[in-house]
């Protein structure tokens, strides 16, 4: 809402209404804002997005404490086996919330890095004896995806000091939004923006603990939260009527407002929330992170206008686009002032800031404050465009629950696409969501009732970028499984936009796919023979020319699920290969050393002397049915850092990888899976110092992975997706039945999982 105090002039009935209604307004907040306000053992809890939101999330909250436990882990480990638990020495705080609201606590927060990206996460945290609910996020990562926005919900404890909508009912709008957003798109909301004024009055404390209330929305609870300051995270409650938001000491002259830190500075925003540390020079409430293929740019737009940081904040804007240029495909700007003024129609911020997005490229622009909806065409130079690969779309939010504004200005209809009012709309709200992929971003705004009042797209006018991460995801997520005369090559589906081609080459044959074109994720080879030991070369080349090849032994077999379990474990001074076996027939085993053969046997176990073996020592298996190989597989030591191959992980190991790295040592694929613990895809001094703090109980858990595995049927349709915890084993789905086949079994092994998988169901015709 804008600060111009209201003009009474016109009516004079009016004006005496008006003054009654605020003297019984300031009574009533009189009589309730004086709340001394205990802090429960753990609250106001936000899940903040980190710079980079594949891998890092910052979590916030306020503890009655000085020392809290944070506990989190991956969804598919709901009690905590494999969980990590971060102890936080909070900051005393008894000066933020003074006046309106007393309230001390202790601000506390937790920056998580190393996080596996398209995972989704549960924590909980602890203060003395009383433990949160348990809270969700999950890390960017996903090539498609869709995102929540809203605006001006103005969360506040009390009712009748809002038109049209009680305090209950406004967080239940907010989950009713959510909800009907989830089922417009049908598919969970990645995260919720917001564009400011997320409470009444941001100096009042009981207005942050509405978000706590659980049984109204669990908003907080579920997403992860990108917050943007609006004029209401500024305002005090020393105002001498609804309308005038300048203490009276300022009414002959409310410019000097702006100079007193008493009055106007964020502290109430930043000592509830944490967000990335990489703003202009302080002014802590701009910032930027990356989701995915997104370059989100957070602007406090009272610092750049009522504090007269505009220069500042601009000059940063544009080194922040210039930084991450190759990691972003879509720009999106955000701040709580609007663009233009949906009442009037006239241009209010876009006049600062539409020079700086022409020249870097923004796509969308998104604001609130003004309590009613306009969406602008795609607008360049100030005039709208049809030109490739040009423009910006601005957009001003509607709120959520009350005071709409009608238009009572031009429309513009050479800028202005949509500008519609919200008086007429159920409960005088709405939300918007933005669903993300490669070719481009699309709007919805949608209400209550779950209709959509709204909707574009803006075409993608960069190619989506291909970070070495994403790189690794398609190449990590690699499986080759045969049947009796063909051999598949598959990754996952989700992402085939960052693969133009995908060739397999087995046996004189060949066969190619086109994923980012055809959004497939496998590749297949057929009219091979049967119990065949073949080296199938997969090459795939990556949407910026880029290139991967890699070899591997796969034996065409009818005989499905036969060794499970495999493992090399070092062991009372032996080299142990242990597998399983599905049935009791007899075999003959055989173990190859780096593609030599080293030993037979009908046992099901093979012990080496320590000597004949090193950590990188490639092991192959190959199992023979009367004399027909029906089994080959390629693996390594499975103990993760034991680089001396004693079976345990302790500062040996450490020194011994630094003696090796000093050595110039050239690390295998073997070796690459073993050392690199922290996943950056080498092996450096950081692995060895990863080793170490394990060996000295500085982290629990030295590897920390889950992988998908994903279950595809007959027809190529996926059945399941189940994430293991590494070494654990997926459960698999009921397979289908197919008319004229039978199910024979899946086409892979799915326990003792140390990469993504993918499954097939495999069936013989009756």
């Amino acid at each position: 809402m804008k600060k111009s105090v209201l003009v009474l002039k016109r009516v004079a009935t009016f004006a005496i209404v008006f003054v009654l209604l605020a003297s019984l307004f300031v009574t009533i907040l009189s009589a309730k804002a004086a709340n001394n306000i205990t802090v429960k053992g753990v609250d106001i809890i936000y899940t903040n997005p980190g710079e980079d939101c594949s891998t890092q999330i910052t979590i916030s909250w306020h503890a009655k404490s000085a020392r809290s436990q944070l506990m989190y882990t991956t969804k598919n480990d709901p009690n905590y086996v494999y969980g990590r638990t971060i102890s936080v020495l909070g900051k005393y705080d008894d000066t933020s919330f003074t006046k309106y609201d007393v309230a001390a606590f202790y601000k506390c927060y937790a920056e998580l890095k190393d996080l596996e990206p398209d995972t989704e996460y549960i924590y909980k945290i602890r203060c003395e004896d009383f433990i949160s609910s348990q809270f969700t996020f999950k890390t960017a990562g996903a090539s498609e995806f869709t995102f929540g926005y809203m605006s001006d919900i103005h969360a506040i404890p009390y009712d009748n000091l809002e038109l049209g909508m009680t305090a209950v009912k406004k967080m239940q709008t907010v989950q009713t939004l959510l909800n009907q957003a989830e089922k417009v798109n049908n598919t969970k909301l990645a995260f919720v923006m917001t564009t400011g004024d997320e409470t009444w009055r941001g100096s009042q404390y009981s207005n942050w603990l509405e978000w706590s209330k659980t049984q109204y929305t669990s908003a907080l609870q579920d997403y992860l939260w990108l917050s943007c300051a609006g004029n209401h995270e500024y305002y005090t409650q020393t105002t001498s009527s609804v309308w005038n938001y300048y203490p009276d000491k300022y009414a002959s002259n409310t410019s000097a407002i702006y100079s007193d830190p008493e009055y106007f500075y964020n502290t109430y925003f930043n000592s509830v929330k944490q967000v990335p540390k990489n703003g202009p020079k302080g002014v802590e409430s701009c910032y930027y992170t990356l989701y995915n293929n997104i370059l989100f740019i957070c602007i406090d737009s009272m610092q750049a206008k009522e504090y007269k940081h505009m220069d500042e904040i601009k000059a940063w804007f544009g080194d922040v686009v210039k930084k991450n240029e190759g990691k972003y495909q879509y720009i999106i700007a955000y701040q709580h002032y609007p663009w233009y003024d949906f009442v009037t129609g006239t241009i209010e911020h876009a006049q600062y800031w539409s020079e700086v997005f022409d020249q870097y490229g923004v796509d969308l622009a998104l604001s609130g404050h003004m309590h009613g909806y306009l969406r602008t065409k795609s607008l360049f130079g100030g005039k709208a465009t049809t030109e490739e690969g040009k423009g910006t779309v601005y957009v001003v939010s509607p709120q959520i629950g009350d005071r709409p504004k009608v238009i009572s200005g031009y429309t513009n209809k050479e800028l202005f696409a949509y500008r519609e009012s919200t008086k007429e709309w159920p409960d005088y709200s709405a939300m918007s969501t933005i669903s993300v992929n490669s070719e481009g971003l699309t709007y919805k705004l949608i209400d209550v009732q779950g209709k959509v009042r709204d909707t574009f797209t803006i075409p993608a006018r960069r190619a989506l970028a291909i970070t070495d991460e994403k790189r690794n995801d398609v190449i990590n997520s690699l499986t080759l499984s045969s049947s009796s005369n063909s051999i598949v090559c598959d990754f996952k589906s989700s992402l085939s936009v960052y693969v133009e081609k995908i060739k397999l080459e087995v046996g004189g044959k060949s066969a190619e796919a086109l994923p980012s074109a055809d959004r497939v994720g496998y590749v297949k080879v057929n009219g091979l023979s049967d119990n065949t030991l073949n080296n199938a070369k997969v090459t795939i080349t990556f949407i910026d020319g880029t290139t991967y090849e890699e070899t591997v032994g796969v034996v065409t077999t009818n005989v499905l699920g036969l060794i499970d379990n495999l493992k090399a474990i070092s062991k009372d001074g032996k080299m142990q290969i242990s597998f399983d076996v599905s049935n009791e027939k007899s075999y003959e085993y055989k173990l190859y050393l780096n593609g030599e053969l080293k030993a037979t046997s009908a046992n099901k176990l093979f012990e080496l002397n320590l000597n004949e073996v090193d950590f990188d020592t490639k092991y192959s298996l190959e199992v023979f049915d009367n004399s027909k190989l029906i089994f080959h597989k390629d693996f390594y030591y499975n103990v993760y850092g034991d680089v001396n191959l004693d079976g345990v992980v302790n500062r040996d190991d450490a020194g011994s990888l630094i003696e090796k790295l000093l050595a110039g040592y050239n690390f295998n694929a073997g070796a690459i899976k073993l050392l690199d613990n922290n996943g950056d895809g080498i092996v450096d001094i950081g692995d060895a110092f990863k080793i170490l703090a394990f060996a000295e109980n500085k982290v629990e858990h030295i590897v920390y992975k889950t992988y998908e595995v994903t279950f595809v049927g007959f027809d190529n349709k996926t059945l399941s997706k189940v994430e293991v915890i590494e070494g654990g084993t997926a459960t698999a789905p009921q397979a289908p039945v197919v008319d004229g086949y039978t199910f024979a079994g899946w086409s892979i092994s799915y326990t003792n999982v140390t990469s993504n998988l993918i499954v097939r169901a495999v069936y013989e015709a009756n």
